[in-house]
């Protein structure tokens, strides 16, 4: 796996893999990352109609840490999905609504309310393909709920019945904040503060109940609500992590930055596999 190098001067010597070496890139050249959205009503200009709708701060983060964001809208069959992750260096999966309870086996929880079916088989269909394409993935609020019910999991649809409390909610129109701990040796700890709570932005009222396969649990609230999620040590995954909160609402774009250099090394890997054996270094 390469690393950025700096050559004498300061000037950036670009990501090193194996013998072939990738300039820094910018514009049209940075890692592309796909990022789901909303289908919905939306009004402007005195106009109403379907838009596929994403808040802005998502689309900043990741141009902020250097990709190049691609809007992924629902409606898509799980054909589309693959093809459409085997073009990007990455993906994320954005927060939303609550997921159809029936998708992983339960009886849909008076709170629930999962109205969404394309944007649902969307995004399962997006987390499987970038599982097995072993694409670099950031799952956010329900996005982590998404990839652990691809991954068979199943999610807790009302965390105030489990609690007691609404701290995890945040405000109707949006983000509370609660303290997060994260597991020492892991992914996310080596992006974030581990050990110690730190504080997170909020605003969900589901959470990851049972694990899906080849996940492990790596952050909590001091609740014991899972908070973060990521591939376990033997899965292998260049880049698997979910969290349960919004970190584009925050200060703290590590996870982005993090997503973008994995995306990055993907990118330049792939391109290696691609090049004439001369050209690789063989």
């Amino acid at each position: 796996m390469g690393l950025w190098e700096t050559l004498p001067g300061g000037c950036c010597g670009g990501l090193k893999v194996d013998s072939v070496r990738f300039y820094k890139r910018r514009g049209l050249m940075a890692p592309t990352i796909g990022i789901t959205t909303y289908h919905t009503n939306a009004d402007w200009r005195g106009w109403s109609e379907e838009g596929a709708l994403l808040p802005w701060r998502y689309v900043s983060a990741i141009r902020t840490a250097g990709g190049r964001p691609v809007l992924l809208p629902p409606g898509g069959d799980a054909a589309e999905a693959e093809a459409t992750v085997a073009v990007l260096d990455g993906v994320v999966i954005a927060g939303g609504g609550d997921i159809n309870p029936a998708i992983y086996g339960a009886a849909k929880h008076p709170k629930t309310s999962a109205n969404a079916p394309d944007r649902d088989a969307w995004e399962l269909a997006i987390a499987d393909a970038a599982v097995r394409l072993d694409k670099p993935l950031l799952g956010i609020c329900r996005g982590m709920q998404v990839l652990n019910v691809a991954c068979g999991g199943t999610l807790h649809q009302h965390v105030p019945d489990l609690v007691g409390h609404e701290a995890h909610n945040g405000p109707g129109h949006g983000f509370g904040q609660h303290k997060v701990r994260v597991t020492s040796g892991t992914t996310v700890q080596s992006i974030l503060p581990g050990g110690e709570y730190f504080d997170v932005p909020t605003h969900h009222h589901q959470a990851v109940d049972k694990i899906g396969d080849g996940l492990v649990a790596v952050g909590w609230a001091d609740d014991g609500i899972i908070e973060a999620v990521e591939a376990d040590a033997g899965a292998a995954k260049s880049f698997l992590v979910g969290v349960q909160w919004h970190p584009e609402q925050g200060d703290d774009m590590r996870l982005f930055t993090a997503l973008v250099a994995a995306a990055e090394i993907f990118s330049a890997e792939r391109t290696v596999a691609t090049l004439p054996p001369m050209l690789a270094g063989a």
